[in-house]
């Protein structure tokens, strides 16, 4: 379940929106630690929730890079209840910023679901410079692929 949480995998690269323009990225995550809370069903494998933060580095199609921190907060679904067997909310915040990149991911386990099964999310991200400033929106997908890293590709749209 350390990877319900972790989606902010993105958020390395929801935070490094810059031009509105469609643009393409990659993103390494570091997460920290896991904090879980509750867990329900027969043996406790569902209805848990988790936090976690981490540190990101995006890099964009010309190659610059942009650094920064992510949050999430995630919880495992009950079997029959959906799509995706964990869903997360997170926000990004560059290096140097105020305003936080949120991001929204759906994941299933790429294989028997476990603490130590990779995970595979897609999601959307939007990013807002300001309360009333241009708003971004994106795509994403990340590879939680052990306990403290996750790798992900994504896309602003114009």
């Amino acid at each position: 379940m350390w990877k319900s949480v972790g989606g902010g995998m993105l958020a390395a690269a929801l935070c490094c929106a810059s031009a509105a323009s469609a643009e393409n990225f990659t993103y390494e995550i570091t997460w920290g630690d896991v904090s879980m809370v509750g867990g329900i069903g027969p043996d406790g494998t569902w209805g848990r929730g988790g936090t976690v933060s981490g540190t990101y580095v995006t890099t964009l199609a010309d190659g610059s890079t942009i650094n920064g921190a992510v949050q999430c907060v995630g919880m495992d679904q009950p079997p029959s209840a959906g799509v995706f067997a964990v869903t997360m909310a997170c926000d990004a915040v560059r290096d140097g910023a105020t305003d936080a990149t949120a991001i929204a991911y759906g994941c299933n386990y790429l294989g028997e679901p476990g603490p130590d099964t990779a995970l595979g999310c897609v999601g959307g991200i939007r990013s807002q410079t300001g309360t009333v400033g241009a708003v971004r929106t994106g795509s994403v997908t990340m590879h939680w692929h052990s306990q403290n890293a996750s790798s992900g590709t994504g896309q602003w749209y114009e």
